[in-house]
Order: C-alpha cells, then structure tokens, then sequence
C-alpha cells in the first residue's frame, strides 16, 4: 500500500502538471493591469495607484519585486499564483489530516481533499491568474490550519498579511471568532490578541483603506453599470459561486442543456455535502458565503472568484464521504470541467495577445480612456486613441473600434455614431475570445 508521503507527493506533481497545462495564455485586462502595476516605482505606486484600486499592496509587491528578477512575460508573471496553488492543496492535505482520526467531521482518507482541489477546474484557473485570488486562498488555508493546531502567533501574522492581500477574505475573521465562541470558549481570548498586529496595520493603512473605499462607493452614482458589474446581490451571482465551484469556467451556450447538466451535478452535490458534520469547515464554507452575501447589499462583491478561499472548505466537506464511488464520480466532474478548460481556447482567457498582427499599425479607437491596460501591454499603446480625441481621417483609411465592455463604457453607441459622423463605414467584426473589434474604412 502506499504511503501517505508518496500520495501527497503524487498529488502535488499532478497539481503542478494540470497547472502548466496552457499557462502561457494571453493576459486578459485585469492581468494585464498587474503587469503594468508590476513595474511602476513605489511612489507612483503608493501615491497614484493604490488610492484608486480596490485592493490591498501585498501581492502587487510581491509581483513588484518578483518581475524585477524576472520580467514580465505571461508566464512569470502567473508562477507565483501556480506556486501559491500548489501550497494550497498540500495545506488542504494539512488540514485534512488533523481530522483524519477524529469521531465528529472524520475524513477518512486525507488525501481525498487535496486530490479534488488539486482536480478542480476552478482553482487550476485561478493559480494560473495573476492576481491575487490564490495567495489569498493559501492564506485562509494557512489560517484554517494553524487555528486548528492552536497556533495563536502564526496566526496573528497570517490574519496581518491577508488583510494586506485581499479585504473580502478577511470576512473568515468574524467567522473564526463565531465558531470559537460556541465550541472552543476557552481559547476566545487567545484568538483576540491574535488580531493585534492587525488592529496596528488597519489603523496605520486605514486613510488610504477609506480613500480606496470612497473611490469604490462613488461608482454607485458615477457609474452605476461598473457597480452593477462588480457583483450585488442577485439570484445569479448567488448561484454562481456554486455552480463555478462545481464546473469551474465551463459553460454552455444552451441555456436548457447547461441548467439540466447543472441540475443534475447541483443534486449529486448536495446530497453528499449534505452530510457532512465538521462545523468549522461549515463555518468556513457556509458562514463565509452568508457574510459575504450580507456585505454585497452595500459593496458589491458577489463574483464568484473573489470566493475562491472558501474553495478548500467545499472540498474539505465533500471528502467526509466515505464512499469511493462518490469520490470518483467528483473527480470525473472535476477531471472534465479541467480537460474543457484547459484544451478548449474558448474556456480560457481573453486573447488581446492576437489583436496586434490583425489590425497591424492601424489605429485602435477607444470608446473609453480607461481598460485599455491590455492595449498597452501588448505594445499597443501609441495607436489606441479615444473616440472623442480622434480626426485625423486623411492619414486613416482604416480603423479599428473596440467594443470591449462597451455595455458599460459606451451604452449609447456615442463612439460608433462619431466614426460614422467621420465618413467611416463598418467592415467586418473581430472576436479575440470576448474581445471584441470592428474594424472601418472611409
């Protein structure tokens, strides 16, 4: 029989392998944004940037400091989401393993937890992201794991370090002080001088925290479709987070097949994780969701990703089953949401990489001066001009016009009637994987 290190050690090279698979996508818009963040100096980074985004320094730092050895191709700018990845399904085993004798929430086979992850389609999405969903799932992980083992020094470094990497996930704070009260009491005052350091750091961070807050609520009224998008609360962003839990990026264009297919997975689902016992793994999991849900009624963060750290408590849940045929049929699930994803390009990310030998050294007409970081990455920069700025037709026969969130951007069209004001006309539309171009000519 085999032994436990040769098992976790089979499952980590599996991980790595389903990790590298296509890892060398084009960068989508958001990645792109942490490319060119990559590389600014720390003032411009700490005066201009940061004040305006949503997010904490942390990862951008440690990419910062990552691309200063390295560069800034696709592929290094993702390893050290693949890195963090690969930690999280062995701090999955970890956890797992604390459990593994236990009478209430037993696991059985340890391994199993860290075998779905390893498998699951959406966290193989999201550790070739480069972004900062995985390190913080790895820190919540962590967090879960040195909680656990009474660790309360670990933790009140690791509870600082998640608060400088990803706010939402600081919601498993109030949910570990919940489940402390009720079932460990005892140690409730341990975990409250655990949070010190990050009482300090929130109170040093926090003018620029509310500068960033403020920028984020005046979407509300300055651009109401940018805050819709961002994830309030609706029927379908709520169920999102399952249903992307389950089949991680894999959709269907038959809206009937796809919810017959999910239906039919949701059910199977279910009644496994209906019985399972382990009630911090319920709180992870459960009471995450639910607090977030709460939150997203007054700043709109319901999209499924940014709920990739109660991943591991979904899986951690599904593996007290201690039937085998169950634990194989949620591998054949994850195996194949994985295989779709990383084979099929339509799956996979925006392809703003392809945009440049097809529109050549003509111009690229924005409706917009912002999302355009994709533009700049890929060495587009000197001809993406904004619709209002744009004249000059005698030394442009041809354009192209980018229709990139343009729901969103340009809703009334306002940039397709100025091209055509201009005398243009339009030829033929370009899909880049959800980038869309249509390209004009006089």
């Amino acid at each position: 029989m085999m032994n436990k290190y040769m098992e976790i050690f089979i499952v980590l090279i599996l991980s790595l392998f389903l990790r590298i698979i296509s890892l060398n996508q084009s960068l989508w818009l958001d990645e792109a944004t942490t490319a060119l963040v990559s590389k600014m100096d720390l003032k411009m980074f700490f005066m201009q940037f940061i004040p305006n985004d949503f997010h904490p320094p942390l990862y951008y730092n440690i990419l910062q400091a990552w691309t200063y050895l390295f560069g800034t191709s696709e592929i290094v700018l993702r390893v050290p989401s693949l890195i963090f990845g690969i930690l999280t399904v062995y701090v999955t085993y970890l956890i797992a393993s604390r459990f593994e004798g236990n009478s209430l929430g037993k696991i059985k086979w340890p391994i199993v937890p860290a075998l779905f992850l390893a498998t699951s389609g959406l966290h193989i999405y999201y550790s070739q992201e480069a972004r900062m969903y995985a390190l913080a799932t790895l820190l919540v992980s962590l967090i879960f794991l040195n909680y656990i083992d009474k660790k309360w020094l670990n933790l009140s470094l690791l509870f600082a370090l998640l608060f400088l990497t990803d706010y939402l996930s600081m919601i498993v704070l109030p949910v570990l002080f919940i489940h402390t009260y009720f079932k460990d009491y005892k140690n409730l005052k341990k975990l409250l001088l655990s949070t010190i350091p990050l009482i300090v750091i929130f109170l040093l961070w926090s003018p620029i925290f509310f500068s960033q807050l403020d920028s984020g609520l005046a979407l509300k009224t300055e651009n109401s479709s940018w805050w819709n998008a961002l994830g309030p609360v609706t029927v379908k962003n709520v169920a999102l987070i399952p249903t992307k839990f389950l089949i991680g990026r894999v959709s269907f264009e038959n809206k009937l097949i796809y919810g017959g297919v999910m239906s039919i997975i949701s059910l199977f689902f279910i009644y496994i994780i209906g019985n399972a016992k382990n009630k911090l793994f319920w709180n992870w999991f459960g009471l995450s969701l639910f607090l977030g849900i709460v939150v997203s009624f007054f700043i709109p963060t319901l999209t499924y990703f940014r709920y990739l750290f109660i991943l591991p408590a979904f899986y951690l849940l599904l593996s007290e089953t201690k039937s085998k045929i169950f634990i194989v049929l949620i591998l054949i699930v994850n195996l194949l949401s994985s295989y779709f994803y990383l084979s099929w390009p339509k799956f996979q990310r925006e392809n703003w990489r392809s945009i440049k030998p097809v529109v050549g050294t003509n111009k690229i007409i924005t409706p917009s001066t912002s999302q355009n970081e994709a533009l700049v990455y890929y060495d587009l920069k000197n001809q993406v001009v904004y619709y209002k700025e744009f004249s000059d037709t005698k030394n442009n026969s041809e354009v192209w016009l980018s229709r990139y969130v343009t729901d969103i951007s340009d809703p009334s069209n306002l940039s397709v009637k100025y091209l055509e004001n201009l005398g243009y006309n339009w030829v033929e539309e370009k899909n880049f994987n959800g980038v869309v171009f249509w390209k004009y000519k006089l």
